[in-house]
C-alpha cells in the first residue's frame, strides 16, 4: 500500500490547516487556487510543505524529509505532488513565508527556502556499485577536520561544498538548514554537512552506507543526524570488511537459522562486523524500520536496536543463502546492489510510521502493542537460546586453530550481550507515549 492509497487523519491537536488530497484527487482550497496559492481575507496565500526547525527528531519530518529525497522540488507544489503515488502534508502560510526554489540548484543539488529554513536534498545520479569500486574505496584524510573518509564520497561532497557554501553565504547564513539523501546520497550529504558543520545543520539519511572512520564519527558527534534503514536493505552495511572475506570463513558455526521465530529475524552470520570494530563506521541516531509481517508495513517496529540479527539482517541473509546454496563454492563475498532498496520504500516506512505515531498520540498510546512485543519477545528468547547452544557446541568443539574458536567465542558472546540490550530497548517501547513534539516537532506552535 503506498501513501496515495491512504487517509492522513488531522488530529485535533495539530492546530495547522493541513492541504491534503482526497481519493479522488480534489482538493480542499480554502480560498486558494488548483495551483496552492489564493487571496483569504485580502491576504495572499500558498500552500508549503510543512517542516520543523526543531532540533527534536519528529515523524512528520522524517516522513517529509523522505519525500525530498526521493522528488527534490517535485514536492514543493501542492499541485505537482497529486502527479505522483504519495501525499505531502502542507499548510495555509502568506505567500512570503512558502517554500521557494534557491537558483543555482544543479542535477547532484537540490536547494529550497523559506524564511527560516534551507532545504537540501543530495541527489547524487550515479548508481551505489560506482563508488564500490577500489579506488573509491580507499579512505583519505579528512581535510576539512579529522579522521578519514572514503575516497568517493568525499569527492562527491567537495564537488558540492562551494555550490551550498556561496548559497549560505548570500542571504542564507542565518537559517537553520535542513539537509537529505538517499543511499551513496546520503553518505555524500554526511560528509558534506561535516564540513558545513560550524552552520545550524539537521541530516536525514535514508539506507546511507558507511561513510567515515571512528575518529571521523566522533568528531561529528555534535551534527543532527537521524539515520533511517530498511530492515531489507543491505546497503547501510556497506562498506564492511566482509567484502574482503571468502566465504569459506562463513561455514559451521558462522552461519545459523533460527527455529521457532519470526521470518524477518531467521537468520545470523557471526563475524560479517569486524570485533575490534570496522574501518568505516554509522554515524547518527539509528530509526530501524522492521516490518513484523511481510508485505504489511503497517505492522512494523521503529525503533534503535543494537543486535546485528536485527540490524545486519538484509546482509546476512544473502549471505546465509550463499553458504547455504553453494557449499563448495570460496570466492569473496560478493552481494549484488540490486538487492538494495529504492527510495520508493523508505518514503512508504515513514509514512506507515507517521500513521502509528498520529495513531498513538490520539489515542495516548505507545505505538506498539502488547501483541507485538510479545511476538518479538517471545522470538529474541528462542534465538537467545539458540545462540547459547551454539555457543557451547563451539567451546566442546575441537578447533585445528585455537585462534578461530576463540574468534566464535566472542562474536557470540558479543551478540548475546548486543541481544539483552535490544530486548531492553523492546521493553522500554511498551511505556512510551509518543509526544506533540515527537510527532510534528515545532508545527503544532504555528497559527
Amino acid at each position: 500500500m503506498t501513501p496515495a492509497d491512504m487517509q492522513t487523519p488531522v488530529p485535533d491537536l495539530l492546530n495547522t490547516c493541513l492541504q491534503l488530497a482526497d481519493e479522488q484527487g480534489q482538493r480542499h482550497h480554502d480560498g486558494l487556487d488548483a495551483t496552492g496559492r489564493g487571496e483569504i481575507n485580502g491576504v495572499l496565500r500558498a500552500q508549503s510543505l510543512m517542516l520543523s526547525g526543531a532540533g527534536q527528531q519528529c515523524a512528520l519530518n522524517r516522513y517529509q524529509m523522505a519525500l525530498v529525497a526521493a522528488h527534490g522540488g517535485g514536492i514543493l507544489e501542492a499541485a505537482a505532488s497529486e502527479r505522483h503515488g504519495y501525499r505531502p502534508l502542507y499548510q495555509n502560510v502568506a505567500y512570503s513565508q512558502r517554500f521557494q526554489p534557491v537558483p543555482g540548484a544543479c542535477d547532484q543539488l537540490f536547494m529550497a527556502h523559506n524564511p527560516e529554513l534551507l532545504l537540501i536534498a543530495v541527489r547524487d545520479p550515479r548508481p551505489a556499485p560506482d563508488f564500490l569500486e577500489d579506488g573509491d574505496l580507499e579512505p583519505v584524510p579528512f581535510a576539512e577536520g579529522a579522521g578519514r573518509v572514503h575516497r568517493g564520497f568525499y569527492h562527491a561532497a567537495k564537488r558540492l561544498y562551494e555550490r551550498v557554501s556561496t548559497c549560505l553565504n548570500n542571504g542564507f547564513g542565518g537559517h537553520k538548514v535542513l539537509m537529505c539523501g538517499h543511499g551513496v546520497s546520503g553518505a555524500i550529504a554526511l560528509i558534506l554537512c561535516q564540513m558545513l558543520r560550524h552552520r545550524d545543520v539537521q541530516l536525514y539519511t535514508y539506507g546511507a552506507p558507511r561513510a567515515g572512520d571512528a575518529t571521523f564519527v566522533r568528531a561529528a558527534q555534535s551534527l543532527t543526524h537521524y539515520r533511517m534503514v530498511h530492515h531489507h536493505d543491505p546497503l547501510p552495511s556497506l562498506p564492511g570488511s566482509w567484502m574482503n572475506t571468502r566465504l569459506s570463513t562463513y561455514h559451521g558455526h558462522a552461519a545459523q537459522s533460527f527455529n521457532h521465530t519470526l521470518p524477518e529475524l531467521g537468520v545470523f552470520v557471526a563475524g560479517l562486523g569486524a570485533l575490534t570494530g570496522e574501518l568505516y563506521q554509522h554515524h547518527g541516531a539509528l530509526c530501524h524500520f522492521m516490518p513484523l509481517v511481510s508485505g504489511q508495513e503497517s505492522a512494523h517496529l521503529m525503533w534503535a536496536p543494537t543486535s546485528d540479527i536485527v540490524t545486519q539482517h538484509a546482509l546476512s541473509r544473502l549471505v546465509f543463502e550463499k553458504v547455504r546454496d553453494r557449499p563448495e563454492c570460496d570466492g569473496m563475498v560478493e552481494i549484488g546492489l540490486g538487492e538494495s532498496l529504492g527510495v520508493d520504500s523508505y518514503v512508504a516506512g515513514s509514512w506507515a510510521a507517521f500513521q502509528r505515531s498520529q495513531a498513538a498520540l490520539e489515542a495516548r498510546e505507545p505505538e506498539v502493542t502488547e501483541t507485538e512485543v510479545r511476538a518479538v519477545d517471545l522470538a529474541f528468547e528462542h534465538i537467545g537460546q539458540q545462540l547459547r547452544s551454539r555457543y557451547q557446541a563451539v567451546v566442546s568443539e575441537v578447533y585445528a586453530h585455537s585462534h578461530e574458536q576463540e574468534r566464535m567465542i566472542n562474536l557470540l558472546m558479543h551478540e548475546l550481550s548486543r541481544l539483552h540490550i535490544t530486548r531492553q530497548r523492546l521493553y522500554d517501547m511498551r511505556f512510551k507515549v509518543p509526544s506533540v513534539a515527537e510527532v510534528y516537532g515545532d508545527c503544532v506552535q504555528q497559527p
